[in-house]
């Protein structure tokens, strides 16, 4: 009976801390980003291979951004660049990015109808460290969502307007990779939703573990 009553406060702990709200996921992020051009479709979906290869085989830059992870643009002649883009971050805040790399349009399309003409540019947002949290993504183009290295989940891409729910994220170094492909809209905002260790909890699996040393010696 003992025992039931414990495990049951135990659920109804983690319960609680369920019910955390959710907010735009804001800080200082490190951010690298690199560009190809001449791609298609499938080098341009978000996957860490084809970052990978656009680090190595395209123009690159690592800077520092300072606001929400939430930005979005519609330029109906494609004309965003790489920061104009980062400037609809809110409060916002760019530094170290490279004026040239900066410069370069964001996107170019068809990819649909003349494949391997898009541009294609590649966002991997880091932040460390980051607590336990469930995530809701909106995006267009691909994302990938990385926990300490792992990839958790995401949307490949190429694609329109979408929400991405990416739940397990366990704490430690929050890494995002966003791609944006084929011209405007590129969108990309993150919904955090945190998951936090009640402060009763270790104290609750405590007892529990005592409880049970205890029924052990008394059956010995």
């Amino acid at each position: 009976m003992k025992l039931r009553l414990v495990t049951a406060a135990i659920a109804a702990s983690i319960a609680f801390a369920g019910a955390a709200g959710a907010a735009t996921l804001n800080g200082l992020f490190s951010v690298q980003v690199a560009q190809i051009t001449g791609a298609n479709s499938s080098q341009s979906e978000a996957t860490a291979a084809n970052f990978g290869a656009a680090l190595a085989g395209g123009v690159s830059d690592v800077f520092t951004y300072n606001g929400d992870l939430s930005f979005a643009t519609s330029n109906s002649n494609d004309s965003t660049t790489i920061a104009s883009w980062l400037a609809t971050g809110t409060p916002g805040g760019v530094s170290g990015l490279d004026s040239t790399i900066g410069a370069l349009q964001l996107s170019k399309p068809n990819i649909n109808s003349n494949p391997g003409s898009a541009t294609t540019t590649f966002f991997l947002f880091k932040l460390a460290p980051l607590n336990a949290a469930d995530f809701s993504i909106t995006h267009d183009d691909g994302i990938a969502l990385f926990d300490d290295g792992t990839r958790i989940g995401g949307f490949n891409g190429p694609n329109g307007q979408r929400t991405t729910a990416v739940n397990g994220f366990d704490g430690g170094q929050f890494d995002l990779l966003y791609v944006a492909t084929n011209g405007d809209p590129s969108i990309l905002k993150v919904d955090m939703t945190p998951v936090p260790v009640p402060a009763s909890l270790p104290l609750l699996l405590a007892g529990l573990g005592g409880f049970a040393f205890l029924r052990r010696r008394a059956r010995a």
